[in-house]
C-alpha cells in the first residue's frame, strides 16, 4: 500500500514542477474545497467553478505558503474567498435565497432515523440558513476546524465567530424543528 506523502514533501514536489503531485493535492482536498464553496454558493455549477478558481489560486500562490497555519486552513481560506467573490459577481443576477422554492420533507420519528437520514435532515436545515451561517457551522462541526482557523478563513474576529456560531446553532435547531415537527433536539442528542 502506498504511503501518503506529508504536505511539505508534496508542496516541494509541486514547486519543483511535478504536475502529478498537484493532482494528488487536488484529489486530497477537492471534496472539502467543494463543500466550502457549496455552502456559500448553494449552486453546484458555481461551487465547481469557485473550487477550480481556488485550486488555480492555490497553485499560483503555493510558494507563498509559509506553514504559519495548517495547509488545509490556508486552502480553505482561498476557497472561502473564491466562493464569496463568485457570490458577489452573481448577486445581481439571482433571486434572493429566501425566495428559493422549498420542498418539505416528511418527518419521521427520530428513534428510527439512520445516519443517512440525519445527514439529509441536517443538510435540509442548513439550506434554510444564510450561506455565512451554514458555512461557519460546517467549518466548525463537519470539518472540525477551531475558532482560530475559522477566523483565519473568514477574516472575522474570534468573538464574532463565537457569536455567529451560537446564533447559527439556534437557527439550525429552529430549522430542524420545522423539518422534523419539533423533534430536532432528540435527533441531535441521539446522533451524538
Amino acid at each position: 500500500m502506498e504511503q501518503r506523502m506529508d504536505h511539505a514533501d508534496l508542496i516541494q514536489r509541486i514547486l519543483s514542477g511535478e504536475s502529478r503531485a498537484f493532482g494528488e493535492l487536488v484529489q486530497r482536498y477537492q471534496h472539502l474545497v467543494y463543500t466550502v464553496c457549496m455552502r456559500v454558493l448553494r449552486n453546484a455549477e458555481d461551487a465547481e467553478e469557485a473550487s477550480q478558481d481556488a485550486f488555480v489560486k492555490a497553485f499560483r500562490n503555493l510558494s507563498g505558503f509559509t506553514g504559519g497555519s495548517k495547509f488545509s486552513t490556508w486552502l480553505y481560506t482561498i476557497a472561502y474567498r473564491s466562493a464569496i467573490s463568485r457570490a458577489r459577481q452573481r448577486r445581481t443576477n439571482t433571486d434572493p435565497l429566501d425566495e428559493l422554492v422549498h420542498q418539505p420533507v416528511a418527518a419521521a420519528p427520530s428513534d428510527g432515523l439512520h445516519r443517512t437520514d440525519v445527514r439529509h435532515y441536517l443538510n435540509q436545515a442548513l439550506e434554510k440558513l444564510t450561506p455565512e451561517e451554514s458555512t461557519i457551522l460546517s467549518l466548525h462541526y463537519l470539518d472540525e476546524l477551531s475558532v482560530e482557523e475559522i477566523v483565519t478563513i473568514t477574516g472575522l474576529s474570534a468573538s464574532n465567530v463565537k457569536v455567529r456560531l451560537f446564533r447559527s446553532r439556534k437557527r439550525l435547531e429552529a430549522a430542524l424543528n420545522t423539518e422534523l415537527n419539533g423533534e430536532a433536539r432528540s435527533l441531535l442528542l441521539n446522533d451524538a
